[in-house]
């Protein structure tokens, strides 16, 4: 079981999490991304302004057991930083050196943790872990 919220409820939808770009404004994008991800504290902080700051996307996003949720936070990180779209940051992440991509890994894994113990009402409601 998981949690629905209606997409007007997300709160990374209006974000621009969902768009689309191209051009010169990818390669920009892209660029940012790398930035957030090889700056520890950056990345830190912005994967926790995800938990804080998105309640319904966190809620809709980490109780589906389908999705890939340290994904979600790393590219919902991204694009709280700077607008990136989840499509753009998955580009990023290959310009990553494996270090880079495992730090970010672990940043994000402490933090659906930290989330998991701020909801553990929602987690004793559907059963999740």
């Amino acid at each position: 079981m998981r949690v629905y919220h209606h997409y007007k409820m997300w709160e990374d939808y209006p974000a621009g999490f969902y768009n689309n770009c191209s051009g010169a404004e990818k390669t920009t994008l892209i660029s940012k991304a790398v930035e957030m991800f090889n700056d520890p504290e950056k990345c830190a902080h912005n994967m926790r302004r995800v938990i804080n700051e998105w309640r319904y996307s966190c809620e809709h996003n980490l109780t589906n057991e389908g999705l890939n949720k340290i994904a979600y936070i790393g590219q919902a990180a991204c694009c709280l930083y700077a607008g990136i779209p989840s499509t753009v940051t998955m580009e990023a992440w290959s310009q990553l050196s494996d270090e880079v991509q495992k730090r970010a890994d672990r940043q994000a894994e402490k933090v659906l943790n930290e989330w998991k113990n701020k909801n553990k009402r929602i987690q004793l409601c559907l059963n999740i872990d």
